[in-house]
């Protein structure tokens, strides 16, 4: 968030330069940007003959190095603002993580096709702001791009962090006279993608929902919003620790009504087993459960479920229902195995286990 409010701190200040790049995963955050500026420069929305919006999909850089070298109608600035800007296109993040780029330069045919904006760019019009919205990745290694970080401003606007998305939604819901009662942000941030448009969208419908009262609740969230499909997974892991395997098949059936297919459904339990597993041996090795989301690299909303499911299994038990997984995700793309009664066989028999691995004289460790 500190790269939006640093922005936010130079417009306000009427620090505006005359080219931005913008790029990132936040597309909310973008988007405000580009209003921001919009709203300094040609206030009240009224100026429209001073604002221009193409699509970098389809006007060429002659074109945008025209539009932006054009004198403003009537008052002092221009906004030339150009969506989906893909000459600035770069590979995604590989396997080797972020930033890992292609080594090989841009086309010839493309590197002559920037020629006419790197001239703009060399000397930009003071008269126009020129900004390019570039969607989630870029090629940093362009000339394009290295142009504009010197004559303006390159922002990347990256995924913010839970707790920064857990201060945005209380701070909408006091701007809209409500509170959020403790958990609820979380439980929130556990249902929905975590990006600011989709929550931006959930807050707005639980500040509806809410009606009257002044606090929106955990209780809120539940009726409200849909659930993601993990909810249903925690709820037949749960079910399976508290050996009720009828619980347990009713929340596969719910992911099969959603029309999860039957690998991603297994995918699902697979990842939460291996999640107590780690949380496990974590605990164990004697890690701070407050640290643990970092350490694991998921929600603390989801650190703490894995604290409280982990009591109810043993290692071997989780070992052994990965391997078991694993079979029948192999059986049923093979077809030798029905899904559902796959599952079903699967849930009985570690519900069976872990009864009788609770009885008197039986040890439940490793």
């Amino acid at each position: 968030m500190k790269y939006f409010l640093d922005l936010l701190k130079d417009l306000n200040a009427g620090r505006i330069a005359p080219v931005y790049l913008f790029y990132g995963p936040e597309s909310y955050l973008r988007r405000k940007a580009v209003e921001k500026i919009r709203d300094l420069l040609l206030p009240g929305g009224a100026d429209d003959l001073n604002y221009t919006a193409v699509d970098g999909e389809m006007a060429t850089p002659a074109e945008i190095a025209s539009l932006a070298g054009m004198a403003p109608l009537f008052t002092g600035k221009r906004l030339v603002l150009v969506k989906n800007a893909i000459f600035f296109a770069g590979k995604k993040p590989g396997p080797e993580g972020p930033g890992r780029e292609d080594t090989e330069d841009p086309p010839a045919a493309v590197r002559a096709g920037e020629t006419p904006l790197l001239e703009y760019l060399a000397a930009p019009n003071p008269a126009t702001c020129l900004v390019f919205d570039a969607g989630d990745h870029v090629d940093r290694r362009k000339k394009i791009f290295r142009e504009i970080a010197s004559k303006g401003k390159v922002v990347e606007f990256a995924p913010l962090k839970p707790e920064e998305l857990a201060a945005w939604l209380e701070k909408q819901a006091r701007l809209a006279g409500k509170n959020l009662t403790p958990g609820t942000a979380s439980a929130l941030l556990a249902r929905t993608e975590n990006s600011l448009q989709a929550l931006s969208v959930e807050i707005r419908k639980l500040i509806s929902y809410s009606g009257e009262n002044s606090a929106i609740t955990v209780e809120d969230v539940a009726a409200a919003t849909p659930p993601h499909p993990e909810e249903d997974v925690f709820a037949v892991v749960d079910a399976i620790g508290e050996r009720n395997p009828a619980r347990a098949m009713a929340g596969i059936d719910r992911l099969v009504r959603q029309r999860h297919p039957p690998p991603a459904i297994l995918a699902m339990v697979a990842r939460q087993i291996r999640l107590i597993l780690r949380t496990g041996e974590a605990l164990r090795s004697g890690e701070n459960p407050a640290r643990l989301a970092p350490r694991i690299g998921i929600h603390p909303y989801v650190a703490r479920k894995m604290v409280v499911q982990q009591k109810n299994f043993d290692r071997r038990q989780l070992i052994d229902s990965l391997h078991r997984i694993h079979d029948l995700d192999v059986a049923v793309k093979t077809g030798r195995q029905e899904f559902l009664a796959g599952m079903e066989a699967f849930i009985l028999d570690i519900c069976r286990k872990r009864r009788r691995n609770r009885e008197p004289g039986i040890p439940n460790g490793e």
